[in-house]
């Protein structure tokens, strides 16, 4: 028994070997390997997709008074929880090292503020949670490396509109409802900045794997006199992404 195990395990072992060595037909006359899709560069136009995980958050500049002796608020704390993306890739090539990437994505997250209240001899924390339904329009820049046979470096920058879908900006209270602390502006607008990686594959297709930072450039609170935005003077968008895309 112990002997048939021995041999189908010996069987395995040659066969991921052989597996592991390179293809006689994947060998040029000087013994190089021959890249997958060594024509994928040439094409004008590329199309695909992105699935992606992004983490959201705020960049929020208090009012330096917060805190001083008659201010009920002490503190303001902000963190991010992990989100989904998916997206559709448009890429125009431009030339031998440079690309016109247009990637919208749709994506979901949301952040968390809490904020350090002293009321009646006592302090607290109440925590809110921001969700967010979010369309990206990215335009942006793709630089590329030297090609390394099948894999390849490239960096990317641009600018990028986002259209806040949850947004409570026009949300007002109602009979019965509690009142929506924190009121946002729907739109913005920022620069992107990311590093990847090309990867390319057999049958004429590639896959990256990117990360990419956004900071938006608008203050997004819409003040309504009320504690949760009094100490606040600006509010931005600020996001990291984690993403593969397939094209």
């Amino acid at each position: 028994m112990k002997r048939h195990i021995f041999v189908k395990i010996s069987l395995v072992c040659v066969c991921l070997a052989l597996a592991g060595r390179p293809s006689v037909y994947a060998l040029g006359f000087s013994g190089a390997k021959v890249p997958n899709t060594p024509l994928y560069d040439s094409r004008m136009f590329h199309f695909g997709f992105s699935l992606g995980m992004n983490f959201l958050d705020f960049a929020i500049k208090n009012d330096r008074n917060m805190g001083f002796e008659g201010d009920s608020l002490l503190g303001i704390r902000h963190g991010f929880s992990p989100g989904f993306s998916v997206g559709v890739v448009t890429d125009l090539r431009m030339g031998k090292w440079f690309n016109l990437r247009c990637i919208p994505t749709f994506s979901m997250g949301s952040r968390n503020i809490e904020y350090k209240i002293s009321e009646a001899d006592r302090i607290f924390t109440e925590k809110k949670t921001v969700e967010s339904i979010m369309v990206f329009v990215p335009l942006e820049v793709k630089w590329k490396a030297a090609r390394m046979v099948d894999h390849r470096p490239y960096v990317t920058a641009g600018v990028q509109y986002v259209l806040d879908m949850a947004s409570h900006k026009s949300k007002k209270k109602g009979d019965g409802q509690e009142e929506v602390p924190l009121k946002l502006n729907r739109h913005d607008f920022g620069v992107t900045a990311g590093v990847g990686w090309d990867f390319f594959l057999p049958y004429n297709n590639k896959i990256a794997v990117e990360l990419k930072a956004y900071f938006g450039f608008l203050d997004l609170l819409m003040r309504d006199n009320t504690i949760y935005t009094d100490r606040i003077n600006r509010l931005n968008n600020r996001m990291l992404q984690l993403v593969i895309t397939f094209e």
